[in-house]
C-alpha cells in the first residue's frame, strides 16, 4: 500500500506542471500559426516537441527529491519503497508524454502547418527509414520519444541525487567545475598535447567518434544506448539515494 501511496503523491508533482508545459506549448503552437498566416516576413520553423518535452523532464527529475525523500522518511517510508515509486512515475509520466507530443506531432502534421519540422524522431531518422510509412513512424515516434524522456528524467534526478548526497564545499567545487566546463575542455586538451603526445585525440578519433557515429546512424543502437544509460544512471542512483541523510 505505501508503494501506492507513494507513486499517487509523487505523480501528483507533475500534474499541474505538464497541465501548464501544454498550455504553453500550445500557445507557442499558435503563434507559430499566426505568424504563418500574417505575412511577416520571417520564415520560422518549429522543431520537434520531444526536445522541449526533454528538457522539460529533465528539469522535473531536478526538483523531485529535496522535498520527497524528508515527506517520506518522516511518514515511515523507506528509500526502497520511495525510489521504486519514483521509477513507476518516471515510467508512467514518460509514456504519457510520448503519447501526447506524437499525437500532437500526427494533428499539426494532418493540418499540414508549414512551421512544422515534423517529430524528432521523422528530423533525426525519418529519411534513414522511409519504409515504415505513416503508421510505422507514428509508433517509432512514440518509442522514440519514451526511451528519450526516460533517460532525460534518470538523467536529472540523478543530479540532483548526486548533490543532495554531497556536502556543501563539494557541492559548490562541482557546481564551479561545471561552470568552468568549456575551460577544463582546453586544459584537457593542452595537458594531451603537452603530457601525451595526443594519445587522448588519437584514441577519440579512432575509437570513440566512430562508435558514436555507429549508435548515431541506427535508431535501434540509439535507443539502446539510451536504456542502457538510464537503467545505469538509476543504479547509481539507488546507490547513492540509500546512503543519503534525511535533511540537508
Amino acid at each position: 500500500m505505501k508503494l501506492k501511496q507513494s507513486f499517487r503523491y509523487q505523480l501528483a508533482d507533475y500534474k499541474a506542471g505538464i497541465l501548464v508545459y501544454y498550455c504553453a506549448m500550445l500557445g507557442l503552437l499558435a503563434l507559430f500559426l499566426v505568424s504563418t498566416v500574417v505575412d511577416t516576413g520571417v520564415t520560422v520553423v518549429f522543431s520537434g516537441l520531444s526536445g522541449f518535452s526533454c528538457i522539460f523532464l529533465f528539469i522535473c527529475g531536478l526538483c523531485s527529491l529535496h522535498d520527497n525523500l524528508p515527506m517520506h522518511l518522516q511518514h515511515g517510508v523507506s528509500r526502497r519503497t520511495m525510489f521504486q515509486a519514483r521509477l513507476l512515475v518516471t515510467v508512467a509520466v514518460s509514456a504519457f508524454m510520448a503519447a501526447v507530443d506524437t499525437l500532437l506531432s500526427v494533428l499539426i502534421n494532418l493540418l499540414g502547418s508549414p512551421f512544422y519540422g515534423g517529430s524528432l524522431f521523422q528530423q533525426l531518422y525519418g529519411k534513414i527509414y522511409p519504409s515504415l510509412g505513416p503508421v510505422g513512424n507514428v509508433l517509432m515516434s512514440l518509442v522514440f520519444a519514451f526511451v528519450l524522456f526516460l533517460l532525460a528524467s534518470s538523467l536529472g534526478y540523478f543530479i540532483i541525487t548526486l548533490f543532495y548526497r554531497l556536502t556543501k564545499p563539494l557541492r559548490i567545487t562541482l557546481g564551479v567545475a561545471i561552470a568552468f566546463l568549456p575551460l577544463g575542455q582546453v586544459l584537457v586538451k593542452l595537458a594531451d598535447e603537452v603530457l601525451f603526445q595526443n594519445a587522448l585525440a588519437r584514441l577519440a578519433e579512432h575509437v570513440i567518434w566512430p562508435l558514436q557515429d555507429k549508435i548515431d546512424s541506427s535508431l535501434f543502437l540509439t535507443m539502446g544506448w539510451w536504456l542502457i544509460a538510464a537503467a545505469a544512471l538509476s543504479g547509481v542512483t539507488w546507490l547513492i539515494l540509500r546512503r543519503c541523510a534525511c535533511c540537508r
